[in-house]
């Protein structure tokens, strides 16, 4: 079964270019592909490398808060013993100067305890650097979990090893904030670079594989029927191989195809003239012969009927049947050759085949119109004959193979092309488009022979469309 819109292979010339759009889309989804996957890598590693520089970060700022707890603890209780003695163990006060130094080379937070005293003595976070809102808003990511209750405590110590309190050192997760966004940023720097990278490759793969686009486009457009297309010489050896024998098999494809038509306009030319010349000589010979037979079985009818009116029922007879041969005759000869075309033209001619009867299956007949748009003198008379068979087969299809109650015939004549399109109500049972054996598959090879195109569509809510079009020679070349 045909599919619901179809063109019968009359082979239609695709207009240059009509296939390099589709052509050119496998590349551009090589193109695509490849920057959406190493995109995606790149987003994947940049993840990876960002939660590893948070884990590095936590697991460094656990690790080395023990040795800095001591080393703070061993700075302010220096600077505690050279400021009191060991009888000020109650009004003692903790300075976190001491600790300055060593906060521009480690950021933490310490807090000093009193051993008594509810509240703190002191308590600060040092750090090298200022701490941004970025750095603040990183800096609970890095407090999550149980790691971000690690501390160290160290005692606070008076001369002679006496206790004052506590010392707690803590990481300073701002501080931590803030080198993990610097690291992120440094992270984006490379990530631009590399996505900067990944466009120029793509740029690179796409100007590589611009001559394949080429030869793609130029497939699509053979395929679409444009034989006039060639491949240009590209720069590589190999190409420009593929290239000559794409336009080698191009040029005989399209000699071939050329050869084709005219041999099958010579066919359809040959078979008309055959027509001609047999209808010719049936009106000549068998016409003459009959109505002279006609004339003579009146005659005995008249006088069977004063002399022997016993042979009045043969005569009547062979009058009746020579009367029927000669309509017969008729109808032969209109199909063979319609006597309108030669004697009227196409216009006239084309009335007289709407306006013929056609008996449909079911009751009544086909009522069918005629429409004509432009000069149909326009058309040469080597083709007047093919536009009158392509309407003829289309009425007989709506009849024949759709049972349509009514038709519409509408013929319109350009500079550059005749255009067909018989349309019909008929049902069409058992196709969606009638398939080549309703009389197209000669319609198709007529339309093909004269470069046109025909195409076959259902019509809404019913029927059928029937629309050919043939190109006309410029007006020199009909005159000649």
């Amino acid at each position: 079964m045909s599919p619901p819109h179809s063109v019968i292979p009359a082979p239609p010339l695709a207009p240059p270019g009509t296939g390099s759009a589709a052509a050119a889309r496998p590349v551009l989804h090589l193109r695509r592909a490849l920057i959406w996957r190493i995109v995606l890598i790149a987003v994947a590693v940049l993840l990876s490398l960002a939660a590893w520089e948070v884990r590095v970060l936590r697991q460094a700022a656990t690790a080395e808060l023990p040795a800095t707890a001591s080393l703070v603890a061993q700075l302010l209780n220096d600077d505690l013993a050279r400021r009191t003695s060991s009888f000020d163990r109650i009004d003692i006060e903790v300075p976190l100067t001491p600790l300055d130094r060593l906060g521009r080379r480690i950021s933490f937070c310490v807090e000093v305890q009193h051993l008594m005293r509810e509240r703190p003595l002191a308590q600060s976070c040092l750090s090298e650097e200022p701490v941004s809102d970025a750095g603040r808003l990183l800096a609970p990511w890095l407090r999550t979990g149980e790691i971000g209750n690690a501390q160290a405590t160290r005692l606070l110590q008076l001369q002679a090893g006496i206790r004052a309190g506590t010392i707690v050192v803590t990481p300073n997760w701002d501080s931590l904030g803030q080198m993990l966004w610097e690291r992120w940023l440094v992270l984006g720097g490379f990530a631009l670079g590399f996505v900067g990278v990944v466009v120029a490759v793509a740029l690179l793969v796409d100007r590589s594989l611009r001559p394949a686009n080429e030869v793609l486009a130029a497939l699509a457009r053979l395929e679409g029927g444009d034989l006039s297309v060639r491949l240009p010489p590209f720069a590589l050896s190999e190409l420009r191989s593929i290239a000559g024998s794409f336009n080698r098999l191009a040029a005989r494809w399209a000699a071939t195809t050329a050869r084709q038509r005219l041999l099958t306009e010579r066919l359809l030319q040959v078979r008309e003239e055959e027509r001609r010349r047999l209808a010719r000589e049936l009106h000549d010979e068998m016409g003459q012969s009959l109505a002279a037979l006609w004339a003579e079985a009146e005659v005995v009818s008249t006088l069977a009927g004063q002399s022997l009116p016993q042979l009045q029922p043969s005569a009547d007879a062979m009058s009746r049947t020579t009367e029927h041969l000669l309509e017969g005759l008729q109808r032969v000869l209109s199909d063979l050759r319609p006597p309108a075309l030669d004697r009227f033209g196409l216009a006239q001619a084309l009335q007289a085949l709407v306006a013929q009867p056609r008996r449909r299956a079911a009751q009544g007949d086909l009522h069918a119109t005629l429409e004509i748009d432009g000069d149909t003198e326009r058309i040469p008379d080597s083709m007047r004959v093919h536009v009158y068979r392509i309407v003829q087969e289309a009425l007989t299809n709506a009849v024949r193979h759709g049972d349509a109650a009514q038709a519409r015939v509408r013929l319109a004549c350009t500079e550059q092309q005749v255009s067909i399109e018989v349309t019909d109500n008929g049902s069409h049972v058992g196709v969606a488009v009638p398939v080549p054996g309703h009389g197209l598959l000669g319609m198709s090879e007529r339309v093909s022979a004269l470069g046109g195109t025909l195409t076959v569509a259902p019509c809404q809510p019913g029927g059928m469309r029937l629309a050919v079009t043939l190109p006309l020679p410029p007006l020199e070349e009909a005159a000649r």
